[in-house]
Order: structure tokens, then C-alpha cells, then sequence
């Protein structure tokens, strides 16, 4: 697991932020990763043309499925809403040395199979910085741009809840309901799934940069060198390209069809009305599995005010993990 230790200054100092570069750099990584990746499927389908048009193999290989992926592609944004020029000046302006660097953990870390080729990039190391970068603006322009007023529609809507999550119950009640692998115990905020190191974040404060192309993993920014970062998916963002993403037929088969398609529907938490008007059940029939999916230790349930929020638990997003691979 992974803990962030907060100070008073810290719990002060938490913001949102919305990042274009981050975006696009999650993207080529759905695309990359897609038989991994399934409730994108409408989206990769629908961007196969292009991406086919691209050259993107520098950052297939410093994105592995399992290891580490360059921090100086995804700067932490430093204002609010950065605009992509902003973001991918910033990465060819690295200084060499810690594109060096980090090249090179990304090569060894967990055995990067694409090693050959980071070590071709590491004899050119102002090269391979500018080249990394065209593919990151060419991935921006063909496959995210498009797409941004829909996708930043999104981003704001996520933020604005977040904001009044935090506003009313603090940063407990923010992180409760961010991520079913994280927690806040006391002052420090654990991720328990995830394997890093431990940061105390010292009076910065955390960025918290809510992600479309996210779903269903966080990513946790500790270097030093960087300011401390959560990545983790926007509200909603699995229905972003498809109103109603189908299961995996293996969960449809293990849960059957309805209860599988409700289980994967609780991206954002919803409430058993929304469910009902979503997929034209019967408010009784969404009801039933609701409350099986909740005995069975799948999905939890929270009151807001009038209305009950059901969301996946952790074990609910394993068993959505282990059905696509």
C-alpha cells in the first residue's frame, strides 16, 4: 500500500485540477492496453482509423501495463485548468538528466519488456525527449481534441462534486467515496492497493486530477521532484462514449445479465431511480439485485440526504478486474 501524510497545512491545501496532457497520455494508454480495457470499447473502436495513422511506439514503451511510466510526460498542471501548450512546453523543457533517469527506472522496473528500445532511447537523450513529445501532441490533436468540449464537460462536473463533498463533509467524506481502494485513516490518506513509496506531503498540500481516460485505477504522484499528485477516475467517465457499456460476458454468465449490467453501471454511484430510468427496469426488479449485489459484499450503499447512493466495493471491482483479464 501507499500512504500520504497529511499536516493542518496540507488539509488546507488540497485543489483540483484538469489536465490535457494527462488526458491524452491516459488515452494512448486505453489504446495500448485495450484488450485490458473493455468498457472503452466503443471509443477505441471509434478511434481505430486514426490511431492506426500514428506513430506512437516511443510511448507504448515507456507506458508498461505493470511497471513505471515517465513522470516527466505528466507533469502535476499548475494552474487549475492548464492549456495543452502550457503542459507540453513544460515536458520539452525536462532537463536531461532526469529524463535519463527516469528512462531508466522505467526500463528496469518490473522488467519493462520494450527495454531494447529505451535503451536506443537513452544514447539520444534530447531526442528522444522531443520525439516523446510529437507523439504526445499528435496523440493530442487526432484522438483528444475532438473530443475535448465533451470530455472537459465531464471533467467539470466530476470536480464540481467533489468540491461539494469536500465542502460538506470534509476530506473524510471526500476520500470515502473517491476510490474503493483508498482510505483516510486520521491524518494520512492510504491507498491500499497501490505499490509505492510512502510521501509525507509536508505543507503542499495534494492535487487531485479526476481523469476520463482513468477508469478503474488511480495513479499517485510521490517523487519529490514533483508535486504530490492523485490521479483517479472521473465520475461517470465509463458511460462517456456509450450510455449504457454492456458486462463482460463472463460476469453476465457468472451474475446474469441485469445484475452484471447494474454492477457495472455504479461508475458514478447512482441511485436505484436513476438505474431504473437508465436501463427502463422496474424500480422493484433494480431493487432485488441492488440488494443482492449488497449482500453478496459487491456493492455498498450511502445516504445522502433523501436519496441512497449504491457504489461498487473493492471486491465488486476485483470481480469486474479478474471477468476481462
Amino acid at each position: 500500500m501507499t500512504v500520504l501524510r497529511f499536516t493542518q497545512a496540507d488539509t488546507l491545501r488540497c485543489r483540483f485540477g484538469a489536465s490535457q496532457l494527462w488526458e491524452t497520455m491516459s488515452a494512448v494508454r486505453v489504446l495500448n492496453g485495450s484488450r485490458h480495457r473493455q468498457l472503452y470499447a466503443d471509443w477505441i473502436a471509434a478511434k481505430q482509423e486514426t490511431a492506426a495513422k500514428l506513430d506512437l511506439r516511443g510511448l507504448k514503451a515507456v507506458q508498461p501495463r505493470v511497471g513505471f511510466t515517465p513522470d516527466f510526460l505528466t507533469p502535476p498542471p499548475k494552474a487549475s485548468r492548464a492549456k495543452f501548450s502550457t503542459e507540453i512546453a513544460r515536458v520539452r523543457s525536462t532537463p536531461l538528466e532526469r529524463v535519463r533517469t527516469e528512462l531508466i527506472r522505467s526500463r528496469d522496473e518490473l522488467k519493462n519488456p520494450a527495454a531494447p528500445e529505451i535503451n536506443t532511447m537513452l544514447e539520444d537523450l534530447a531526442g528522444t525527449r522531443e520525439r516523446l513529445a510529437d507523439e504526445i501532441e499528435a496523440a493530442w490533436e487526432a484522438l483528444v481534441r475532438p473530443d475535448w468540449p465533451l470530455i472537459s464537460r465531464v471533467l467539470e462536473d466530476d470536480i464540481a462534486y467533489r468540491g461539494r463533498q469536500l465542502t460538506d463533509g470534509g476530506l473524510a467524506g471526500l476520500f470515502d467515496d473517491l476510490h474503493p481502494t483508498l482510505a483516510w485513516e486520521d491524518d494520512r490518506l492510504i491507498a491500499t492497493r497501490y505499490r509505492s513509496e510512502d510521501r509525507d506531503l509536508s505543507g503542499q498540500g495534494l492535487l487531485l486530477v479526476p481523469g476520463v481516460f482513468a477508469w478503474p485505477y488511480l495513479v499517485i504522484v510521490v517523487d519529490p521532484a514533483y508535486h504530490p499528485t492523485l490521479v483517479y477516475p472521473a465520475r461517470g467517465a465509463a458511460r462517456l462514449w456509450s450510455d449504457a457499456p454492456a458486462p463482460p460476458d463472463s460476469l453476465a454468465r457468472l451474475l446474469g445479465r441485469t445484475r452484471a449490467t447494474l454492477l457495472v453501471a455504479l461508475d458514478p454511484p447512482a441511485t436505484t431511480s436513476d438505474l431504473a430510468a437508465q436501463y427502463n427496469l422496474a424500480l422493484a426488479t433494480v431493487a432485488e439485485h441492488l440488494s443482492a449485489l449488497y449482500d453478496a459484499g459487491l456493492a455498498t450503499r450511502r445516504r445522502t440526504g433523501h436519496q441512497v447512493y449504491y457504489r461498487r466495493t473493492e471486491v465488486g471491482q476485483a470481480v469486474i478486474d479478474a471477468s476481462v483479464g
